[in-house]
């Protein structure tokens, strides 16, 4: 399996999403609205995401293409200290992050799916969480 495509297994029940394990700093809400200029079209581009997520199973979003859907990057591949979320959510250096791409592409969701539930763990507003 390629380290881009990530398979969920049969899941035909709605999101539900968690900001339990959102990380701080670079990664996080806070560092976007900083940037007031930019701030609103981001966040209403994100919360159209979240939206949109909240409404498709994991499964509607599997086979669309990364554009639309996501793609599963594994954790060793992240500039990102993930180590409290492995942790907590008993993950290895192998285990995927689902990236979902929002604001024109130009914004990334960095989020973990486990036990039917969708973590939400950070944003890559400027390309800088992993190698792009």
């Amino acid at each position: 399996m390629s380290s881009s495509v990530y398979k969920l297994q049969d899941n035909s029940k709605s999101v539900v999403m968690s900001f339990k394990y959102s990380l701080s700093k670079d990664h996080s809400i806070s560092f976007i609205t900083k940037a007031k200029s930019k701030c609103n079209d981001v966040i209403d581009s994100l919360f159209t995401k979240l939206s949109e997520i909240s409404k498709l199973t994991m499964l509607d979003f599997q086979d669309k293409p990364k554009k639309s859907g996501y793609e599963g990057l594994p954790i060793s591949s992240f500039s990102i200290n993930f180590s409290n979320i492995k942790n907590q959510l008993g993950l290895s250096n192998d285990s995927k992050i689902l990236v979902f791409r929002f604001h024109k592409e130009k914004c990334r969701l960095l989020t973990v799916y486990k036990n039917e539930i969708l973590y939400i763990v950070g944003y890559d507003w400027d390309f800088n969480a992993y190698k792009h």
